[in-house]
């Protein structure tokens, strides 16, 4: 019997989105881990694979949120033992600085829906051949290629994707459905787009007309996490 992906929450309103949606259709089992909430962090030995979605502090804030050691240790430990691991946009950080990278503050803020430039090895990468077409890129901060792991996708200010073995980062949100993106800008002060230089109502409208696309891209690529890291068909 196949062992739960373990799904490790940062934030009440930063769940899996669509990658929730792809994990229901394939049937696997899911322990959700809602760490802000004082949730305990599984045995790695308990798990089949690992997924560490966003989060709104930085993965260097450990004082101010001790479970993001804990976290680190975690992930470093789930990569020695083989686990396919997925970060995505702080957990893309935190996998970055637990492998031996460094995750630290931008030095601008990085929003919009727009599509990243996939590498060669991206391209050919079985999942983030996937990314290709626009998605939501949201984040203050940014992270260092841990030794020995391979750049799969960048745009002109930051690197967005990498992969080293099982374990494979992701900077961007595919997993953010409009719904999401909704909360977050409702969440989050005007200041914060007026200094990335972005409208918050035109994202939006951008966000929501690219629904049906990035749903389906979005299924495309977490299916094919799972296929290809994992090995659920």
């Amino acid at each position: 019997m196949m062992k739960p992906i373990a799904v490790l929450r940062h934030g009440a309103d930063i769940p899996a989105g669509y990658l929730g949606d792809a994990l229901a259709a394939a049937g696997v089992p899911v322990e959700t881990v809602p760490l802000y909430a004082g949730a305990r962090l599984p045995e790695v030995a308990d798990v089949e694979a690992v997924v560490s979605l966003g989060g709104v502090m930085g993965a260097y804030e450990t004082d101010r949120y001790p479970f993001l050691a804990a976290e680190k240790g975690f992930l470093s430990e789930a990569v020695e033992a083989g686990l396919p691991v997925l970060g995505v946009c702080l957990g893309c950080q935190l996998l970055a600085d637990a492998l031996g990278g460094r995750a630290y503050r931008a030095p601008e803020i990085e929003l919009g829906y727009i599509e990243v430039r996939r590498t060669d090895a991206g391209a050919a990468d079985p999942v983030v051949r996937e990314l290709d077409g626009p998605t939501l890129v949201w984040h203050q901060d940014t992270w260092d290629l841990p030794p020995g792991a391979e750049l799969l996708a960048e745009t002109d200010a930051y690197p967005q994707a990498f992969r080293a073995g099982a374990a494979l980062g992701i900077q961007p949100h595919p997993e953010a459905t409009p719904a999401i993106v909704r909360v977050w800008a409702a969440t989050e002060g005007l200041d914060h787009f007026d200094r990335a230089g972005v409208d918050r109502d035109e994202l939006l409208a951008v966000v929501g007309a690219g629904e049906s696309a990035a749903a389906a891209m979005a299924k495309r690529l977490f299916g094919g996490w799972l296929a290809h890291d994992v090995g659920v068909e």
